[in-house]
């Protein structure tokens, strides 16, 4: 990798320095978590002016065919302003998608619909009881129908459907060996949705599809390759967000870094003490950890599949614990009313919990790295 920042990098947090931090505070972060979406719809049109919700998108659809480094940077700097914009679920995953759609012509036209802002999309794919690590296992069923499809089934946990325009549904077609991805309306005849917060904020459904009837147009993919093409998607997810997760532990350090200084008890800053000390070198070393882990899964990021996997994996496991470490010290540092709403850290502490939960979690990961050694 090269660790010398590019012209688009440098111009990227620079417009990231300058948006983010004029709402990262706890007050913008609460008043987001009330709103109907979990994010600002305004600040979603600003990251499209930026050019951010461009940045994978190919030239060809208006676009800057940015790299998955490119996404890495910018994923820190939302994630160090705990940024609730659904962008890795349009943004990096429905990109990757829709680049490998069969027909071209469509694909463009979404994916320019996502550079400008206009369009946000939604992965609907978890099942209750299915394994998230484990793309092949759906109930949800898809059957031709005249000159298109029928869809029936249920997802749960659609991460940021409630804002979404439209979704990528998993789906096995009848007669065909595989899984396809369909591209539905979410306002689609049929579909219903139940949608809840998060305890980052952020929001996420449950989905039924009772029958529901489609155009041959929203098979994106074909059952030979849709499950292939998942794996890739979510991989590059995961990646975008532990980005975030690593920029969120390093905001969370500078803010117990600052508290350490100005906390005192019997006449001195807590900071000079040495169990405080121990505690905040812990915190920076696993930051710093975490930061290398993430750089290993995008040196990764396209080799084979097996690879990619266990470096992910790997990957996933040092930045998951590492949230954890920094989230939890976080909280000690502030003598553990840092959990309450009114203190930065609390908010950290929620959103790095997410993050690991999100595209399989601890253990998950660490099974499928351990497969991996062991077979």
């Amino acid at each position: 990798m090269d660790f010398a920042k590019s012209d688009i990098q440098a111009m990227l947090l620079d417009s990231a320095d300058r948006l983010l931090s004029e709402n990262a505070d706890v007050e913008y972060w609460r008043h987001q978590r009330s709103s109907a979406l979990g994010f600002d719809e305004a600040r979603w049109a600003q990251f499209a002016e930026l050019g951010w919700l461009a940045l994978p998108v190919p030239e060809a659809a208006g676009g800057l065919d940015g790299t998955m480094e490119d996404i890495a940077l910018l994923n820190i700097a939302l994630g160090k302003a705990l940024a609730t914009e659904p962008y890795v679920s349009t943004v990096v995953l429905a990109d990757h998608v829709f680049k490998q759609a069969a027909d071209e012509a469509r694909a463009l036209e979404l994916l320019g619909e996502i550079a400008g802002g206009t369009l946000r999309v939604a992965l609907a794919h978890q099942e209750n009881g299915a394994h998230p690590l484990d793309v092949e296992v759906t109930g949800t069923k898809a059957r031709p129908s005249g000159d298109g499809y029928i869809l029936w089934g249920a997802k749960i946990m659609a991460l940021d459907a409630p804002g979404a325009g439209q979704l990528i549904v998993s789906a096995r077609i009848e007669g065909e060996e595989g899984i396809g991805l369909f591209l539905v309306p979410a306002d689609a005849s049929g579909l219903s949705a139940r949608s809840y917060a998060l305890i980052d904020g952020t929001r996420a459904s449950d989905i039924v599809l009772a029958d529901v009837k489609l155009p041959s147009a929203a098979l994106l993919i074909g059952g030979n390759r849709g499950s292939a093409v998942l794996r890739e998607a979510i991989d590059r997810a995961s990646i975008a967000l532990m980005a975030q997760a690593v920029g969120a532990m390093e905001a969370a350090n500078k803010i117990c870094g600052a508290y350490v200084q100005e906390r005192k008890q019997f006449g001195a800053a807590i900071g000079s003490f040495q169990a405080i000390q121990h505690i905040m070198a812990d915190n920076f070393v696993a930051a710093h950890q975490a930061r290398s882990m993430l750089y290993h899964a995008l040196a990764n990021a396209d080799q084979d599949e097996a690879r990619r996997s266990a470096a992910l994996s790997a990957a996933r496991l040092v930045v998951g614990e590492a949230g954890q470490t920094v989230s939890r010290n976080g909280i000690q540092v502030h003598g553990g009313y840092g959990l309450t709403d009114e203190y930065a850290i609390g908010h950290y502490f929620r959103r790095l919990m997410c993050i690991e939960k999100q595209y399989g979690d601890l253990i998950q990961h660490g099974e499928r790295f351990g497969n991996s050694i062991f077979g």
